[in-house]
């Protein structure tokens, strides 16, 4: 479902900066392999950040500035990030 508020933002990031954003967030949440891709679904543009083995004892954190943006925690066993080449 798409909000308002994510509609024809000025403020919106670029995925670029974005990606540097979140990743200085990640490295300090999970010692874990972790890979961050721009993806689409039927709500639009989103970036997912996934996560091998997840955040072991730490609730979905909210991203700080992520304007415009939906960010999707995606959980994955070890192995995976490297096997499907998420790391695009």
């Amino acid at each position: 479902m798409a909000y308002t508020q994510n509609w024809n933002r000025t403020d919106k990031l670029t995925y670029e900066d974005l990606k540097e954003l979140l990743t200085s967030v990640v490295v300090d949440l999970t010692d874990s392999t972790f890979a961050i891709k721009k993806a689409s679904d039927d709500g639009g543009t989103m970036v997912e950040i996934w996560i091998e083995g997840g955040l072991q004892g730490t609730p979905n954190p909210q991203i700080p500035k992520a304007r415009g943006w939906r960010v999707v925690w995606c959980y994955c066993p070890e192995g995976y990030i490297e096997a499907f080449n998420i790391r695009k």
